[in-house]
């Protein structure tokens, strides 16, 4: 049972996370990895291709992340497409891109079957910086024998540290891996785990004298995934315990990105369809006729297209009532009554009829206000109690919802206009890039001084500037015109609810306690929605007499 482990989950991974990772998990992965055997640690692409640094692995950047000793060796993939310019490997790029390194031991040349005669080239190009080289065959489920025979034929007199396949869709078979190992010199394999046989034929690759087995933590990985490192190492021998503690870091990311085995996955490996097309699939908000239908027209896609499910796609827009018991200035706010029914469930309502039923849910750590909202057939998330704000809430409660983009309707605004919660998604749907909010004027009745109101200032295009309790815009002569106030309907996406999420405000947010502030503060970019109709706020008991006195709408 002699093989070697290469971890390829940050590479692999990152067509997940668009290749940025947080350096803290990365850190504990890296020692983790290191402590528990594995051979090579995969850090990402050199590439040319925009993303995140593990797109680019940086030395300068992983040495600052991993500022320790490790006797694992770190590596990196290149893909050949991305070095070739009019037919002709751009050596100028190659070199522009990679130099010599003292982090890194190891490049991977990943091709497919009709670039294998650009390996020779490429190769010496890197061994002549330093590196040692592995070459990976892709898509193997559809390479022809006789292209096997060139790959084999290429490689064969070029020094290399392996010669790998790659099941790039899942599509093989134990039986198929000891055809191919057993056929041809090849001493390392990549699998993906759409027909769960992935550990399977890993073992059958290491029965037929296979050196080195590819894995990821967790299995995380373009599309469905791979076969778990972790299955890898305690199938070689012993693991220690903190395999485990980073294995639970990653199962909180697994629990958001969704990747892992399911019954379209497994249709897509028999079809040989490329795995990119099945992770924008799983990541959609089709139905289950529409993804079967979707899969049946792209049987036999093995080169990824993104442009052929564009017609395909459809957003999701949920509404997530953030509704905290424990208020400070009211505590047990959402269950004030106005009209004889909990405000929670007048917010609930509003959410409804601008979205309908099934897309909405309530936040709560609470479970009084969990059991009202589910005796009236709302849909419920039970969130931590440490949430700092609404919106961290709803971000918290995101992680449970499959949906594009997420609507935080305060609980404490009962008097919101349905038709606002739709504009809002709609301004959303057109600006994806911003983070909406919603504003109004000043009413009459209203004191720009009053310090329970928040007020805004954006510039020419209706963009964010700046929120404050004070009066905003000022004047030389204390004179207020035109002041805007926010109204609490914010429409973010997923990743944007991702950013904004912490453990901690940051120090304007604190200082002004405005949520949106944290925004400005982390540069997410914020677009306002000017709505007309009157909107107050439920911060103290005696407001709830303010909203009766304007004529509330009641459900």
């Amino acid at each position: 049972m002699s093989f070697k482990i290469l971890d390829c989950t940050l590479r692999d991974g990152g067509y997940y996370t668009d290749w940025k990772f947080n350096p803290k998990l990365v850190k504990l992965l890296v020692k983790t990895l290191d402590s528990n055997g594995v051979d090579i640690i995969e850090l990402g692409y050199k590439s040319p291709v925009i993303g995140g640094p593990y797109r680019k692995c940086n030395d300068g950047f992983i040495s600052s992340i991993i500022d320790f000793e490790i006797k694992s060796n770190l590596a990196f993939m290149i893909d050949v497409k991305d070095y070739i310019t009019e037919g002709k490997i751009n050596e100028p790029l190659i070199k522009d891109i990679i130099k010599p390194s003292t982090v890194f031991k190891i490049c991977r040349v990943a091709a497919k079957y009709n670039e294998v005669h650009y390996i020779p080239q490429i190769v010496k190009i890197l061994q002549d910086l330093g590196y040692d080289v592995i070459c990976n065959l892709m898509a193997i489920s559809k390479v022809l024998d006789k292209e096997i025979e060139e790959y084999i034929k290429t490689t064969k007199n070029i020094n290399l540290k392996a010669v790998y396949i790659a099941d790039s869709f899942g599509a093989l078979y134990p039986k198929n891996v000891r055809d191919i190992f057993n056929k041809y010199k090849i001493n390392g394999i990549h699998t993906h785990d759409n027909m769960g046989l992935a550990f399977a034929n890993c073992l059958e690759a290491i029965n037929q004298g296979a050196t080195y087995i590819d894995g990821t933590l967790t299995g995380m990985g373009r599309g469905v995934g791979n076969v778990t490192t972790e299955q890898l190492l305690t199938h070689r021998g012993n693991i220690n315990s903190d395999l485990l503690e980073c294995i639970d870091e990653f199962n909180k990311m697994k629990s958001y990105y969704g990747w892992g085995n399911n019954t379209l996955y497994h249709r897509a490996g028999k079809e040989h369809i490329h795995p990119l097309y099945m992770q924008d699939l799983n990541q959609s908000n089709l139905n289950n006729t529409q993804l079967l239908k979707a899969i049946d027209n792209l049987t036999e896609c093995h080169l990824y297209d993104k442009t052929k499910l564009k017609h395909l796609k459809t957003q999701r827009a949920v509404v997530v009532i953030p509704a905290r018991y424990k208020s400070s200035r009211f505590p047990g706010k959402p269950l004030a009554k106005i009209d004889g029914k909990e405000m929670i469930l007048h917010v609930a309502k509003k959410a409804e009829q601008a979205i309908g039923k099934d897309n909405v849910y309530i936040a709560t750590e609470n479970s009084k206000i969990a059991n009202i909202v589910k005796k009236s057939g709302y849909k419920v998330i039970i969130t931590s109690d440490s949430c700092l704000t609404g919106t961290d809430r709803v971000a918290e409660a995101s992680y449970e919802i499959n949906a594009d983009i997420f609507v935080n309707v305060q609980g404490d605004e009962p008097m919101i206009d349905p038709d606002d919660i739709k504009n809002a998604i709609k301004l959303k749907q057109d600006n994806p890039g911003y983070v909406i909010n919603c504003m109004s004027k000043l009413h009459k009745d209203e004191d720009a001084s009053d310090k329970k109101i928040p007020k805004i200032i954006c510039d020419l295009n209706n963009n964010l500037i700046y929120s404050s309790r004070n009066p905003l815009p000022g004047s030389k002569n204390s004179q207020v015109d035109n002041v805007m106030k926010q109204v609490c309907i914010y429409a973010f996406s997923k990743k944007q609810l991702q950013q904004f999420y912490d453990t901690k405000k940051t120090p304007l947010e604190k200082y002004e306690d405005i949520e949106i502030v944290r925004c400005i503060e982390k540069g997410i970019k914020v677009k306002m929605l000017e709505v007309d109709k009157i909107s107050y706020a439920v911060d103290y008991p005696e407001d709830i007499k303010v909203i009766e006195k304007h004529g509330f709408n009641k459900i």
